[in-house]
């Protein structure tokens, strides 16, 4: 078996922001990963990856180098299910690797590296040809008689060649000016690749510059060893079409370096293609196919030429300035306006402190929330000067436009996506689609909000070979400008915005508090930067200083979730159940009475018609509703009391009905709801004046409010238990039940359960429930505790 050719695919499946709707801390509404191709070889592979055609006495063979694994390292057909999409809102490991959430993609392992010369396997006539990457020299090693023989002399007996990414030994036997781009689209259109164009005047003269020397570094992520260099000289008589004369290299090394010793040009201008594998970022692995990224370059004084995203995306914008020139203008001419329009395309913006000269923020073409822009400078620098490990800004650049690109895969999806836009960019200098720039930043935010970033920087950093450039800065500022927020400084520090750009799938089209996308965004007040807003800050987002000591408030976004504010911190924070009693099922705490203990029921009657005089009566669901939680204490012998109206003595009629007990009426005035009334045309004013009996009910309960109209909550809380209750508890067996009222029931709940029930009416719109109230329960020595207490299954009602 070809140990070269098993594929290692450790699969790994990436993950969405449920955006929308109680998110994913986050966003609920996954952004659908765009599906990627399974096929990892050529159909010509025969069982064990041989390519069986031989070249004199040589066997050309691939070194491919990949087994398909999953994450434990058991073979894909016995894989576990894998894990279900996750949120925006969660986070990955500061110091992980790997496939990064959003991203459906497998990790492909080079198996064809090895850390030294003593760590190559055995040369054998079943690896022939054959080749490894030794690291400690970057150089690969090919398997030739026996054996191991550094590429150098390899290139110089029997030659090497290269196609799609694979190593051959002996000399090419066919041209691949077809190679395969993954599908996708020239970014120039029908510039340069023409062969019905007539360029004998570059095919057939003689060289103007004899044994020029070219070196470069082919990036994506790093091209692979196997990646095939070839030049194309271009006709500037025929409008820079493609001649017939090409030069070809290939890559031997680990880091995407290419050389050429010496090259005869008849023309300066070159297409340069790189086609191969390369180094992904988002899954630190290998492509999962190969792929052609192209340059359009003025070799006349330079003897570099890097080939990258930038000299790919730009190459159609290049060609279209010097046409839209009469052809009159060479392509070094218009080389720096390309690249500043596509680096301004994506947001890109130097640091004013930077090293790169720039003055200004770079800004082009998109205008979302109509902020100022200015002109990008790049100090004369070309887009194929460009590299991703040189340490300044243009690094980083190059590296988050990289990653953008990867927007729908990394194979061909990559090369097709690429040059849509860089087709939408050629022909004005503007990436004008709106669409598909709101979708990229929606992607590029759950990376973002879900840690990703830290996982791509620490894949680059895993290849060691260099400082990864700062490129998070201009991921950031991308979806950050395609959401309107506006740059984030000292000025708006600590502002919380929802998404109003209606193109993303995280539009909060209703407002920041409506139903709708839960993501919401932060300006950091230490980075400067928009990052996810927690859920503290965008549920509490300009809600202040509490009003008074405990203050308890709903969140502005997740309205099923309380925030207290904390008097100590002076901050709000999410509250616990030290801060929040639950209404406890009735008939568990009737249940759990201890023996020689008695409970009284203190409730809010049933379900109520519209009448709210004294002759109002239950309506129906009432009465079922009161019968139902008699059934929780059938058998019992209930002591009932009710206050003088009509629906509290039917409730405990229904009560009794259904425990299967007597009921004799048993009425007591001071359960009617008046007991903390101290003045009621005072009461009756303000209940007019301030939105209501629930509201001047709620906030007398938990801020003191109204002391004009209300006697001391405190003291006449415990005279009622004193005057009313511990008497009434020698006519209770076990359980006693009184019926009463909300605007006695909600103050008196409050004050024996510390405040702890949720009944803010005023702050969070929670009022007591039909039947829930206070079980005041008495212990054989006579000590009371107090439980707050539900007969339905909620012992508030939110209005």
């Amino acid at each position: 078996m070809n140990r070269l050719f098993w594929i290692i695919v450790s699969v790994w499946f990436a993950f969405s922001m449920q955006a929308c709707s109680g998110s994913s801390s986050s966003s609920n509404e996954e952004v659908d990963p765009d599906e990627i191709g399974d096929e990892y070889g050529d159909d010509d592979d025969d069982g064990d990856g041989h390519r069986g055609r031989s070249s004199g006495s040589r066997w050309e063979k691939r070194s491919s180098g990949v087994v398909q694994k999953d994450s434990l390292g058991r073979p894909i057909s016995s894989a576990a299910d894998p894990d279900k999409p996750g949120e925006p809102g969660s986070t990955t490991s500061s110091s992980s690797t790997g496939p990064v959430i959003g991203v459906e993609e497998p990790v492909i392992e080079d198996t064809t590296a090895v850390v030294d010369v003593e760590a190559l396997p055995e040369c054998t006539a079943q690896s022939e040809g054959e080749s490894f990457l030794v690291k400690s020299e970057n150089i690969l090693y090919f398997c030739l008689a026996g054996e191991w023989v550094p590429s150098e002399e390899v290139s110089q007996s029997t030659g090497i060649s290269c196609r799609d990414g694979k190593m051959y030994t002996g000399a090419e036997d066919e041209d691949d000016s077809g190679s395969s781009t993954g599908g996708s689209t020239s970014p120039w259109g029908n510039f340069g690749g023409g062969n019905s164009v007539n360029t004998a005047a570059v095919d057939t003269a003689e060289p103007r510059i004899v044994g020029a020397h070219l070196v470069g570094v082919a990036e994506k992520g790093p091209f692979r060893y196997g990646t095939s260099i070839k030049l194309i000289e271009l006709d500037s008589t025929q409008h820079l079409a493609d001649s017939k004369r090409t030069h070809k290299t290939c890559i031997l090394n680990g880091d995407g370096n290419y050389s050429f010793d010496s090259v005869d040009y008849v023309s300066p201008y070159l297409r340069v293609k790189a086609n191969g594998y390369y180094r992904s970022e988002l899954t630190g692995g290998l492509s999962p196919k190969p792929v052609t990224l192209e340059a359009v370059v003025d070799v006349t004084e330079k003897d570099t030429v890097n080939v990258n995203i930038l000299t790919h995306m730009e190459a159609g914008r290049v060609l279209k300035l010097v046409e839209n020139s009469g052809n009159n203008q060479p392509i070094r001419k218009v080389k720096a306006q390309a690249l500043r329009e596509i680096l301004s395309s994506f947001e890109i913006q130097w640091d004013k402190s930077s090293g790169s000269g720039s003055t200004g923020g770079g800004f082009g073409g998109w205008n979302f929330g109509g902020q100022q822009q200015q002109q990008l400078t790049t100090d004369g620098r070309f887009a194929e000067d460009i590299g991703l490990f040189d340490g300044d800004e243009y690094s980083g650049a190059l590296l988050a436009i990289s990653i953008m690109m990867q927007r729908k895969g990394s194979g061909s999806e990559m090369t097709s996506y690429a040059a849509g836009i860089a087709d939408r960019i050629k022909g004005n200098g503007n990436w004008d689609d709106n669409n598909a720039k709101a979708d990229l930043a929606d992607w590029l935010m759950v990376l973002d909000t879900s840690g990703s970033y830290a996982t791509i920087r620490n894949n680059i950093a895993s290849w060691n070979m260099g400082e990864v450039p700062a490129f998070e800065k201009h991921l950031k500022r991308f979806w950050s400008r395609a959401y309107n927020f506006g740059d984030c400084g000292t000025h708006n520090a600590d502002t919380v915005k929802c998404i109003t750009n209606s193109l993303s799938a995280y539009f909060c089209g209703g407002g920041y508090d409506q139903p709708g996308p839960t993501v919401r965004f932060i300006c950091d007040a230490q980075t400067h930067e928009w990052r996810a807003a927690t859920a503290v800050e965008k549920d509490t987002y300009g809600y202040g200083k509490g009003e008074y000591p405990g203050q308890i408030k709903n969140g502005r976004v997740d309205k099923e979730k309380y925030y207290v504010y904390d008097d100590a911190t002076k901050k709000w924070r999410v509250a616990t159940s030290d801060d929040i009693q639950e209404f406890e099922d009735l008939e568990d705490v009737y249940k759990s009475l201890q023996p020689g203990e008695k409970v009284i029921f203190f409730l809010r009657h049933a379900k109520r018609s519209d009448d709210t005089g004294k002759k109002g009566h239950l309506t129906d669901d009432g009465k079922t509703q009161s019968q139902d939680v008699g059934a929780k204490l059938k058998g019992e012998d209930i002591y009932f009391a009710n206050s003088t109206y009509t629906r509290s003595m039917e409730t405990c009629e229904n009560i009794a009905k259904g425990a299967g007990a007597s009921y004799s009426e048993n009425t007591i005035e001071a359960l009617d709801g008046e007991w903390y009334v101290k003045d009621n045309s005072k009461l009756e004013q303000y209940k007019s004046n301030n939105g209501g009996g629930w509201v001047v009910a709620s906030e007398y309960a938990y801020k003191g409010s109204y002391s004009d109209a209300f006697y001391d909550l405190q003291n006449y809380s415990e005279n009622f238990i004193t005057e009313i209750i511990k008497p009434e508890f020698a006519n209770v067996k076990k359980v006693g039940v009184f019926i009463s009222h909300d605007m006695f029931v909600v103050p008196l709940t409050a004050y024996f359960t510390d405040k702890k029930v949720n009944l803010r009416y005023f702050d969070t719109k929670q009022w007591i429930n039909y039947l829930a109230g206070l079980a005041i329960i008495m212990g054989k020595d006579g000590t009371i505790r107090y439980v707050p207490v539900r007969g339905l299954d909620s012992g508030t009602m939110t209005m």
